[in-house]
């Protein structure tokens, strides 16, 4: 093989890692979007499931059908997480409707979420999801992370990264009375 045979197979190669890296890189601008924020979508039905809480009783999502429902995932090692759940527990304290409040903990270690669900002073349950199996079933990749549900069990606004301000949960939760 002579030198212009190499010349000529290695152009051939570099555009074939061109065109291979270009196709991968459309395909990531165009599948990424859409994995950037693959929380529930408003408007998509909340995935059901069962936890249990921190007392130890079985908790199922699909119980509260009928009732607005205030939905937050927290772990312990969540800063904004605190602040997120006071937020909500103020906010549905101060709301015309009364919506149900639960709390989804990420945590492993059950006895933690409780020491923060306690110094907190939480009026609502918090679930412990210690395998992630719910928190994979939301696509939680950020916390905190604050689905508002309808009483049809459909997600109607979601809140990521930062707790909701309680005066905004309030008024959205009012904007779903009839």
């Amino acid at each position: 093989m002579d030198s212009s045979d190499h010349a000529a197979r290695a152009r051939l190669t570099a555009r074939v890692h061109t065109i291979a890296l270009a196709a991968a890189a459309l395909a990531g601008d165009l599948v990424f979007p859409l994995l950037a924020h693959a929380v529930p979508a408003n408007g998509v039905a909340a995935p059901d499931f069962a936890l249990k809480d921190l007392s130890g009783r079985n908790q199922r999502l699909s119980e509260f059908r009928g009732d607005v429902v205030v939905l937050t995932f927290w772990a312990s090692w969540c800063g904004p997480c605190r602040d997120a759940l006071q937020s909500v527990g103020a906010a549905a304290g101060g709301s015309a409707v009364a919506p149900v409040v639960i709390g989804v903990s990420l945590d492993g270690d059950a006895a933690r979420a409780a020491s923060v669900a306690a110094s907190l002073d939480l009026h609502f349950p918090s679930l412990l999801d210690a395998g992630q199996s719910v928190g994979r079933l939301y696509d939680v990749q950020h916390l905190p992370l604050t689905l508002l549900i309808d009483r049809e069990g459909v997600v109607r606004e979601s809140w990521v990264r930062a707790p909701v301000p309680p005066d905004v949960l309030v008024q959205t939760i009012g904007e779903l009375e009839p």
